[in-house]
């Protein structure tokens, strides 16, 4: 993992953190990055898992603990909106999406998702790839 750096969309992040939490501990955050509104992306999947799905018995205790990990990765801010757009319209994706896709090459990450239209048209990895390729063969 050392030699590589990722950009994790809200999806393949909130998997990690939830489904795949046992393989956090082999996590070097500081190859990690986000984007500035992966934060309200997380905060609204927390809001659903907690309201809509009744998966989160604790709100508040969750969002405490995803925030703190949060906190450690690093955040991309400020990416060009016209460029976004370009690439919005040339792979057919949304603007959200768009947003991973021109980051991810910009700053020469690999993008990791679980986004099909980001797997499909982004190249992107899943969370599941991102483990058996990155964490579970490197140690």
């Amino acid at each position: 993992m050392k030699d590589n750096n990722f950009l994790f969309d809200a999806s393949a992040l909130y998997k990690l953190l939830t489904v795949y939490k046992d393989y956090t501990d082999k996590i070097a955050y500081n190859y990690i990055y986000i984007l500035d509104l992966t934060f309200y992306e997380i905060g609204n999947a927390i809001w659903k898992d907690y309201y809509i799905f009744k998966r989160i018995n604790n709100l508040i205790e969750t969002s405490e603990v995803i925030y703190e990990i949060l906190k450690e990765l690093n955040v991309i801010e400020n990416l060009s909106f016209i460029e976004i757009i370009k690439i919005a319209i040339e792979k057919n994706l949304t603007y959200y999406d768009a947003s991973y896709v021109y980051a991810s090459k910009n700053f020469g990450l690999i993008l990791v998702s679980e986004d099909k239209d980001l797997i499909e048209k982004g190249n992107a990895i899943s969370v599941k790839e991102f483990i058996e390729k990155y964490l579970i063969n490197n140690n």
